[in-house]
């Protein structure tokens, strides 16, 4: 008798035990919808990131590009460079400056985390928590103005490094805004307002960036315009046999002529291979030199011609076609 009242009361307490099937459910379900929203908004930032990197790579490729050719005397356009052209040429220099931005960044963190724990060990009223808070803005305009110092100085590093002290300059601003808002008696900004903000300074903050990758760019095509004569001899040496005159006039050309009458081939040395894009390549001569210099566009299928690439580092040079007659 006994036992047989205490069963249903052993039942019925492991059933409330047991979590309902519906409630369990439910909350699988938001954990999942959660989460995958987590991993779209970093996929998000991920696919956002990469396409300002390829964007930079590009723009600095091609800004680059052109202080070369304006260098060598021709328009950027003729090289008829692509898209994939411009980030191989450019990845390795560009990724130093998202390397700088990044250890900003990593610096910018550790340090609101130490503001945040502060603030929440010692309260809002804690001395370094409100003197942070408080002149934060002070030290953003400061880090602008260094900017604009390093701009006025004109040296090659302060040249590059300007636009994105500004742009530090304007994301402490922005950040010194936020911790304003947790003192006391502090009136946040309108949500309205608070977008414009934002959006404005990631605007300013983007044109920085391209700015310093601009400066970057245009230092560096100085820098290979400058040292540009003394690379001429480390090119790849470019001998032509073509079944036809091509007419090249450029100092340090030489021409020969083997057989006679229309089976004649001209043979060309004393060139040199500049790029190999569009289809062309682009060739200079052995003594091109910044007063007079020429670059030969080839097509690479021409008809009738022959390309040959020749390393002489040790100046052996075969001389294996006779001059052609006047």
């Amino acid at each position: 008798m006994g036992s047989s009242t205490q069963a249903p009361e052993t039942r019925a307490t492991d059933a409330s035990a047991r979590p309902v099937p519906e409630q369990v459910d439910s909350a699988d379900s938001i954990e999942n919808q959660a989460l995958r929203g987590g991993m779209v908004k970093s996929l998000l930032a991920v696919l956002v990131n990469v396409g300002v990197l390829t964007a930079l790579l590009v723009y600095f490729g091609w800004v680059r590009t052109d202080r070369m050719a304006m260098m060598l005397g021709i328009d950027e356009a003729i090289l008829g460079m692509t898209v994939d052209d411009y980030v191989r040429r450019s990845v390795r220099s560009v990724v130093l400056l998202p390397i700088f931005a990044a250890a900003g960044g990593l610096a910018w963190v550790a340090f609101d985390q130490w503001w945040q724990r502060r603030r929440i060990r010692y309260g809002n009223d804690d001395r370094a928590v409100v003197f942070v808070a408080r002149w934060m803005w002070v030290f953003a305009i400061l880090v602008f103005l260094l900017g604009t110092a390093f701009w006025l100085i004109g040296l090659a590093f302060t040249y590059i490094a300007a636009p994105l002290i500004c742009a530090a300059g304007l994301l402490l601003l922005l950040y010194g805004f936020g911790l304003r808002s947790h003192l006391p008696g502090a009136v946040p900004l309108a949500p309205l307002t608070d977008g414009i903000l934002r959006g404005s300074v990631a605007v300013l903050v983007a044109v920085g960036l391209f700015w310093s990758a601009t400066n970057y760019a245009t230092v560096e095509g100085t820098e290979l315009a400058r040292e540009f004569p003394g690379r001429i001899s480390t090119l790849p040496g470019v001998e032509i046999d073509s079944a036809s005159p091509l007419d090249i006039v450029a100092p340090g050309v030489e021409v020969s002529c083997v057989g006679e009458g229309e089976g004649t081939r001209f043979h060309y040395r004393g060139l040199r291979l500049l790029e190999s894009t569009g289809g062309n390549y682009f060739l200079i001569s052995d003594e091109w030199t910044p007063t007079y210099g020429v670059v030969v566009m080839l097509p690479m299928n021409a008809d009738g011609m022959r390309f040959t690439f020749v390393r002489d580092v040790a100046g052996i040079r075969a001389e294996d076609f006779p001059p052609c007659e006047s």
